[in-house]
């Protein structure tokens, strides 16, 4: 009876210890704890590290996180704040986190101090983190080597925004070499630069026998220019169709220009004289052909007689030319000695 009692003493007895050690880690457990880290110790002089700092307490217990300025001590500087994460853990306990990006600008040994978190209702506790020594080491210099010059900085590669400027640049001088050249050959063969001719406020017949009489007077026949004359004398017959007839001339062939004089009905001998004008006006241009002189008053005498004889003014009685008033009948027959003079 007496074993059993002392059995029974002995088995509360250690029943009461489990219970006030399982009490005792409890407490421990439930009290806050202050901690923080580096990622290393060591750094050499203007490298960036992380700081990590880590709260853990109940979560129904206040606290305050500290404010950082720009640095940690006089020589370490904060680079960078990270944002403070909250989790709560099973064991009903609150962890708070932070990573703060540090850097060092001067080689040494330095004391990173300890970060003190106020805790409580009243905020009259704190519990703070252990210090560490953090080594910021520079790069060892060779004193046997030559001193070598400072390598320049690195270029950038260049963006459209700044190639754009020498792109307009270069087309710029490339349009006035164009311009240029343009007029230069224009001069060399006496040639107007300006081609362009504005539509004409007379009507398209008195045009171009006025151009035709201009034509007449130059006299560049005689002086040589027949490649000038013949030229001159078609593209006023071509423009003539252009504007009177609606046949884009100036931009065909003398086969493309027949084949839309035919459909606009022609008489038959129009239509040789005028196809006589442009094959005359071609083998001189592109066949380097001499004609005669009275070839040259020939092709004059058809340009003259086809402008007249396509006129709207032609089925009338009378037509006005040069400020004169003169018989249609009698025009055709002075035509050819005008021309000849």
């Amino acid at each position: 009876m007496d074993m059993m009692k002392t059995m029974m003493n002995k088995n509360f007895n250690i029943i009461l210890l489990a219970l006030l050690l399982m009490l005792s880690l409890t407490a421990k457990t439930q009290q806050p704890v202050a901690s923080a880290s580096l990622d290393t110790n060591s750094m050499l002089i203007g490298d960036q590290i992380g700081f990590n700092l880590q709260l853990q307490l109940p979560q129904n217990m206040p606290f305050r996180w500290p404010l950082f300025a720009d640095t940690l001590t006089g020589e370490i500087e904060i680079v960078n704040r990270g944002a403070i994460d909250t989790t709560r853990l099973d064991n009903g306990m609150l962890l708070i986190s932070q990573k703060l990006t540090i850097t060092a600008f001067d080689s040494g040994y330095y004391v990173v101090p300890p970060i003190s978190f106020a805790i409580g209702a009243a905020m009259d506790s704190a519990v703070e983190t252990e210090p560490f020594l953090l080594n910021v080491f520079s790069v060892a210099v060779d004193t046997t080597q030559t001193i070598k010059p400072i390598k320049g900085p690195i270029e950038a590669p260049l963006t459209f925004a700044e190639l754009l400027p020498w792109i307009l640049l270069v087309l710029a001088v490339l349009l006035i070499t164009a311009a240029l050249f343009y007029y230069y050959k224009k001069r060399k063969k006496k040639q107007p630069v300006v081609l362009a001719r504005p539509k004409p406020k007379v009507p398209p017949h008195r045009w171009a026998l006025d151009e035709l009489e201009k034509l007449r007077n130059e006299k560049l026949w005689q002086k040589d220019l027949v490649k000038h004359y013949h030229s001159r004398l078609s593209d006023i017959i071509r423009q003539y169709l252009d504007d009177q007839f609606a046949i884009m001339a100036p931009e065909m062939t003398t086969p493309e220009i027949m084949q839309a004089a035919y459909k606009i009905k022609l008489s038959d001998k129009n239509l040789r004289a005028l196809q006589q004008i442009l094959e005359m006006a071609d083998l001189v241009k592109f066949a380097k052909y001499k004609p005669a002189p009275d070839e040259h008053n020939r092709s004059m005498t058809q340009a003259v007689d086809f402008v007249k004889d396509t006129s709207p003014a032609a089925g009338n009685k009378t037509d006005k030319m040069n400020g004169s008033i003169e018989n249609t009948e009698d025009t055709a027959a002075l035509s050819s000695t005008e021309i000849r003079k």
